[in-house]
C-alpha cells in the first residue's frame, strides 16, 4: 500500500497516538474526529518534502476546493466535510502539529498551514 498517493503510518506511532490522543472517536467543533481521520492527516503531511500544507479548508465540495490538506483530506476519506482547521487544531492541541502563518503561494495572503512535528514523521 505505499504506491503514488498511498502511504502507511508504523505501528509504533499509531501506538504512540492512542497514548496520547483521548479516546477516539470524539466530538469537535462539529465533525466527528477518527482515528482514521486523524492517521489520513499525518500521512498526507508526512508525504510532503516538508511536511506542511496549508490548509485551505472550505465548505465546498472537493473538486471545489483549492490544493491543500482539506482537499487532500476529502479526497482520501471521499467526503466532502471542511475538516482540516478543525482537525490540525485539535492535533496541535496534543503537540503532534504545528499551525503556522505563512503567505499563500501567489504572496498576497496570509493563510494557515498545518505542519507535522518532526518527532511524528517517518
Amino acid at each position: 500500500m505505499k504506491g503514488k498517493g498511498e502511504y502507511t503510518m508504523p505501528d509504533y506511532l499509531i501506538q504512540r497516538l492512542n497514548n496520547v490522543l483521548p479516546q477516539l472517536p470524539v466530538e469537535n467543533r462539529g465533525i466527528i474526529i477518527t482515528i482514521e481521520r486523524v492517521k489520513v492527516t499525518l500521512e498526507i503531511l508526512n508525504n510532503e518534502k516538508d511536511k506542511m500544507l496549508p490548509q485551505n479548508a472550505r465548505n465546498l465540495n472537493r473538486d471545489q476546493t483549492p490544493d491543500g490538506l482539506d482537499k487532500r483530506i476529502k479526497i482520501k476519506l471521499d467526503n466532502d466535510l471542511r475538516s482540516a482547521n478543525i482537525i490540525s487544531d485539535f492535533l496541535s492541541d496534543y503537540g503532534i502539529v504545528r499551525i503556522l502563518r505563512l503567505r499563500n503561494i501567489y504572496g498576497n495572503r496570509i493563510v494557515k498551514w498545518t505542519q507535522l512535528l518532526n518527532e511524528w514523521t517517518w
